[in-house]
């Protein structure tokens, strides 16, 4: 088997791996981030000011913080202060956190890191094992085809145009 049709064949596992493993890196570091603001969060009242008119779409509110009045958005909400107030525009639990870096969420820090790092742990448990045993032996059929072309003696004395 030489090196194209190795490439042509492990390529698109390595790409997907490479991705897979990329995004679990990311939900992993958010996780991360999440679990560091849980430790230090601090919660408000807020006001949803616009409702995504499709479920992918991204709720806006706005909270006070020491007489600051603040304004952030999130792709859920799940802390309603009345039945449906998350789709009427009312009134929502806040939680924020200035550490590692200033955040909030319509949903407690802990639930988020715990979703984040389900979430990375599964996208690297999925990307991890075709990248490296991918990378691996195509590394093996280069090195092989390196080799043989080493102990070529046609090659080693080839000489263009002749």
């Amino acid at each position: 088997m030489n090196a194209s049709v190795s490439i042509r064949i492990l390529g698109p596992f390595i790409f997907l791996g490479a991705i897979a493993s990329g995004f679990g890196c990311y939900e992993c570091m958010e996780g991360h981030s999440y679990r560091v603001a849980a430790q230090h969060e601090v919660a408000t009242v807020g006001h949803i000011v616009h409702v995504p008119k499709s479920r992918k779409g991204i709720y806006q509110y706005v909270f006070s913080v020491n007489g600051v009045k603040m304004d952030d958005s999130s792709k859920i909400c799940f802390t309603p202060l009345a039945p449906g107030a998350c789709e009427n525009y009312g009134q929502v639990l806040v939680y924020y956190s200035y550490q590692p870096y200033p955040n909030s969420l319509l949903e407690d820090f802990a639930d988020a890191s715990s979703f984040a790092y389900r979430v990375g742990k599964l996208l690297l448990e999925i990307g991890l094992p075709p990248l490296v045993l991918c990378s691996v032996i195509l590394a093996i059929l280069l090195r092989k085809q390196r080799k043989e072309r080493a102990d070529d003696p046609d090659l080693m004395h080839f000489i263009p145009g002749e």
